[in-house]
Formats: C-alpha cells, sequence, structure tokens
C-alpha cells in the first residue's frame, strides 16, 4: 500500500509539472513584450485574407466569386492608426466595388441585350489607370491604378502589369455581363436540375446500401444475443481456455465492426455528395458563386476534419483487434502466468482503445479550433490550465487514472477474473484508467472509482480452489469413511468431462473438528481458473449420494436427557435409562 502511494504521488507530480511546463510554453515569449521607452510600436497583425511579406502587404481582387489577380501595398503596422497609408484589403474592396458598379450600369434595365463595357488603359499624372466605358460613352469609371508595390511585387513593369490585368478584367467582364443574359440563365438552371437528379439517384443507391447493411446488423445481433444465451453462465464464472464459442462470437463482432465501418463511409459520401452537388450548384450562378467558395472552405475541412477522425478511430479499432490476435498467436510479451494471456491481453487492448480515441478526439477538436483562427498556443494554454484545475479540484480523478494504470500493469485484476473488492464482489466486467465496474451474482452492475481500491482479492488468478467442509455423525468410523471419500475423489478426477477442469486430484484432508454435531472432514479440489463452483457443486452432489449409499448420516446436534429419580423429597440417583435426541 505504501509502495502505491508513493507511485502515485510521484504520476501526480510528473503530471502538475508537464501541466505547468504546456502553460509556460504557451505562454509569450519575452521578444513580445512591449518594454517602456524601448519599444512603443504597436504590431498588429494582418486581417484573414492578407499576407504580409516584409514591407508589403498582398490580398486577391475577386469578382463574381473568382479570383482575378493579387495586388500589393506597403505594410501597415498598426491598423488603428495607418496614417497616409491605405490597407492593401481596402484597396481590394474598392477595386471590386468599381467592377460591380461598372457591371450593374451595363445590364440595367437592358437585361436582354447589356452594353459592351471595354476596358482600359490610360495614363493620368504620370500614372497607369485602368478604367471601364459602357459602349460608345465618352465617360469612363476608374477601376484600379497600378502603384509601385505592384510592380515590386511582381517583378514587372507598370505596363506590363497593365496591360496583363486589362486583359484579365475584360475577359472577366465580358464573362459576367453573358452569365447574365436569359439564355445564360436558362442552360445554368438546366445544368443544375441535371446535377441535382444525378447525386439524388447516387444518393439513393447508398441510402439502399445502408438499409441492406443494418439489416445484415440486425441479423448479426440476433446471433450474438443467441450465443450469449447458450454460454450464459449462472454465476460469475470466466474459464480459462476460452469458452468454445468465443471464436465464432469474436468473428461475429468483427463483422459488426466491418458493416459499421461501410454505414460510416456511406454515410459520410451522401454528406460529401451533397455539399459537393450543393458548391457546383452554387458556382453556376454568379450572384451566389461566391457562396460556393465558402462551400468548399471550412464546411469541407470541419467535415473531411469529422470524416477522418472518426474514420481513423473506426480503422484504429480494427487494428487493436488484429493487433490482440497477432498478440495471442505469437506471444509478443510473455507474462508470467501463462493462462492469463488471454485476459491480460484483452484488457491492455481495451485501456488502449479508450486512450486512442481520447486522443484521436482531442485532435478533432484541435484542428477544428484553430481553423476558425484559434491559435494552437492559446488552445494549449486553456488545455493546460483546464488540466491544472482538474487536477486541483479533482484529485481523485488523478488518482483514479493514476491507480488504474498501476491495476492494469500489476495485473491485479483482468477483465473476466472475478475479484471481491470490500465490500463488493462479482466479475469484472469493465476496467479502464478511472473504474471499474462488477456484475455481482444478483446481476447488478456495481461501478467501483479506481482510487478508492485499496485491498483485492482475486479469486480466478492462475487457479482457484474449492474448500469443502462436511459435517458426519459423531459415531461414524473414520478410517472407512475417507477411503471411502479418497475413491470417491481419485473417480471424479478421472472422469474426462471433470478432468479438464481440475488441475490435481481432490485432497482429502482428514478430520479438522470433532465436536457434538459430528466430525468435520475438509476437502481442497484445485481447478482451472473461475471452475470451483461448478466442481464444488457436483462434488456435493456425488459425496451425498455416496454417503447416504454407504449408510453415513450427516451431522447434526446431539443432547442426552438423564431421568433422575426422586427420593423423599430429595434428590436421587439417575436413572438407568437416558433419552438422546
Amino acid at each position: 500500500m505504501i509502495n502505491v502511494r508513493k507511485r502515485a504521488w510521484r504520476w501526480g507530480a510528473i503530471a502538475l509539472l508537464s501541466v505547468c511546463f504546456a502553460v509556460l510554453l504557451a505562454a509569450p515569449g519575452f521578444s513580445q513584450v512591449t518594454i517602456p521607452g524601448l519599444n512603443q510600436t504597436t504590431v498588429s497583425p494582418p486581417p484573414p485574407g492578407v499576407r504580409r511579406i516584409g514591407e508589403l502587404e498582398t490580398t486577391e481582387v475577386r469578382f463574381d466569386g473568382r479570383v482575378l489577380f493579387t495586388i500589393a501595398a506597403p505594410t501597415v503596422r498598426d491598423r488603428n492608426d495607418p496614417g497616409d497609408r491605405v490597407p492593401v484589403e481596402l484597396r481590394a474592396e474598392l477595386i471590386q466595388s468599381n467592377l460591380r458598379r461598372i457591371l450593374n450600369s451595363a445590364i440595367e434595365n437592358r437585361r436582354g441585350s447589356p452594353e459592351v463595357v471595354n476596358i482600359g488603359v490610360a495614363r493620368l499624372n504620370n500614372e497607369l489607370v485602368i478604367s471601364g466605358r459602357l459602349g460608345r460613352s465618352e465617360r469612363t469609371t476608374r477601376i484600379l491604378t497600378i502603384t509601385e508595390a505592384d510592380s515590386d511585387y511582381h517583378q514587372l513593369p507598370a505596363d506590363t502589369l497593365a496591360a496583363n490585368w486589362r486583359s484579365i478584367l475584360q475577359t472577366q467582364m465580358n464573362q459576367a455581363i453573358k452569365e447574365r443574359t436569359y439564355t445564360a440563365l436558362m442552360a445554368q438552371l438546366q445544368t443544375a436540375a441535371w446535377i441535382a437528379l444525378k447525386v439524388l439517384a447516387a444518393s439513393t443507391l447508398m441510402f439502399l446500401l445502408q438499409v441492406l447493411l443494418a439489416r445484415q446488423r440486425r441479423t448479426i445481433q440476433r446471433q450474438l444475443a443467441s450465443i450469449a444465451a447458450t454460454t450464459q453462465p449462472n454465476e460469475p464464472e470466466r474459464p480459462l481456455p476460452l469458452l468454445p464459442n468465443l471464436g465464432a462470437e469474436f468473428f461475429l463482432k468483427q463483422r459488426l465492426k466491418l458493416i459499421r465501418l461501410v454505414r460510416y463511409l456511406l454515410l459520410w459520401g451522401q454528406i460529401a455528395l451533397w455539399l459537393y452537388a450543393l458548391a457546383l450548384i452554387l458556382a453556376l450562378f454568379p450572384a451566389t458563386r461566391g457562396w460556393s467558395s465558402q462551400v468548399y472552405g471550412l464546411p469541407i475541412l470541419w467535415m473531411a476534419v469529422w470524416f477522418g477522425t472518426g474514420l481513423l478511430n473506426q480503422l484504429a479499432d480494427l487494428a487493436f483487434d488484429r493487433l490482440r490476435i497477432f498478440w495471442e498467436q505469437n506471444n509478443l510479451v510473455k507474462f508470467s502466468d501463462a493462462q492469463r494471456t488471454t485476459l491480460r491481453i484483452g484488457t491492455t487492448i481495451e485501456v488502449l482503445r479508450s486512450l486512442k480515441t481520447v486522443l484521436i478526439y482531442l485532435t478533432r477538436i484541435v484542428v477544428i479550433l484553430s481553423s476558425v483562427g484559434v491559435p494552437i498556443s492559446s488552445i494549449l494554454a486553456v488545455g493546460g490550465f483546464l488540466a491544472l484545475a482538474i487536477s486541483l479540484g479533482s484529485q481523485n480523478l488523478v488518482k483514479d487514472i493514476i491507480n488504474g494504470l498501476l491495476i492494469v500493469w500489476e495485473d491485479q485484476y483482468a477483465i473476466g477474473d472475478v475479484v471481491q473488492i470490500e465490500p463488493y464482489a462479482g466479475m469484472v466486467e469493465n476496467l479502464n484508467l478511472r473504474v471499474t465496474q462488477l456484475r455481482n451474482a444478483e446481476g447488478c452492475l456495481i461501478t467501483i472509482p479506481n482510487s478508492t481500491i485499496t485491498k483485492v482479492a482475486n479469486l480466478t488468478r492462475t487457479w482457484s480452489r474449492v474448500n469443502l467442509e462436511v459435517w458426519v455423525d459423531i459415531s461414524t468410523a473414520p478410517d472407512p469413511m475417507l477411503s471411502l471419500l479418497a475413491g470417491l475423489s481419485q473417480e471424479f478426477y478421472e472422469e474426462p468431462a471433470w478432468h479438464s477442469k481440475l488441475l490435481a486430484p481432490p485432497e482429502v484432508l482428514g478430520i479438522d473438528e470433532i465436536t457434538a454435531s459430528g466430525l468435520l472432514v475438509r476437502i481442497w479440489i484445485k481447478t482451472q481458473p473461475g471452475q470451483q463452483w461448478a466442481v464444488a457443486r457436483e462434488f456435493r452432489r456425488r459425496m451425498l449420494n455416496v454417503l447416504a449409499a454407504n449408510g453415513i448420516p450427516i451431522g447434526r446436534l446431539h443432547q442426552q436427557l438423564h431421568l433422575v429419580r426422586e427420593v423423599n423429597g430429595h434428590g436421587g440417583s439417575p436413572d438407568a435409562s437416558a433419552l438422546e435426541s
């Protein structure tokens, strides 16, 4: 017990130091701290969509949901006080607003035949300006000015860059006007309808496959229930080697996991198909093309992360099952007790499986939070503070985990063992790093925190024993009776149906007590783990039959009543006769 406490404190100290180390790593470095009098410049991070490259900041210009080109501007280190500099994102918004204004003017009140937009380049005040003009109108609308920052970023002369951008803008403006005609709208609607029909057909096929798999899953579950009903013991027993039906049960459970995996793939396949179809339909229409990129963005990322972690979890479950089989067949780690190999491997695999699930889903949360702009360092800091709060406010939880690790690796007991954890007793039905669950003889499921377990009596570790006591009548001749029980023990041991459950012939130890109730005879029977209850029941039945057949009565309390004759009112000598009961 002292060693367990020492280990618990040691592991608790290590966990606390790890949490503190994680918090310190997540804290801002000294280089980021503003020292009064030395550094008064506030540097704000660039907004989303803006990339900072030294003294330049860049962003993309979009039109009708399409990326046209990338513009650049001098870096603005403080967005709250930009001075005479224009942030690059504001410049991009101004360009996009100018393009929308020209397009609206071209199609306003003339949807059947929109005006032609001519994009040109002119030099004004020694600056190259790209502008747009409607048809034969003399009036032009400025779109953007080619700056020195643009030329520096693209490493092109201003004239060449202006010509390239003018060509891109002319092509995209013509495309935008064409897509807003009545003919183009009808074609877009027809294409959207075809996409929806194809996706509906594919989704229906996937749904039918899921229905068929669900029927097969119910059939396998009924078979598992049938196996469980035929192999359910009357008392909490877990014999070794495994039950004969365990192989078939394991195979059916593997099929269930494969069916669950395929259904999972089909379900997420349907979701991905509909998201992809939605993105394609939105991309057909100019007004909704911008939303298409949003569907392709975070929703697709979240779905991919959710699907990927869930798939990884199920594949890891299958991998752990294969590892269990490989471990049992090749004896990767040799345990001290060969008969406990299966139980201990199963318990270790279940604990590793639970740890795997926690790590996978923590990774899912971190990736999703980081995708919405939450820094990983902040996530680690919050996690560190939460871990510290849990360790301080819920110390029993830490003790549960530490004691659970010790229980598993010291092999105090495993899933399938029958144990006594005062004041409870039963078969270990579930064991993880936090709790132990027992199923007692009445069928009650008892949950015990691992931190409260200090003493355990394992009734099925390596081997078991029947401690059989029988009282026979006080008048029984000892030697013939003991010889009779010894013969019964040898006959019982040699019987094939029971020989495999016994490790040695039953030992008739002899007479342990002599009282008024009779003679106490003790018999020890060494059995396979978990077989002591079935062996004891059968041996008692045979012993009672043998004793009855040889006229040996079971012990009972004896009392004698002596009659005393009175003479002249005074007590006399005892009567020669006595009544015995």
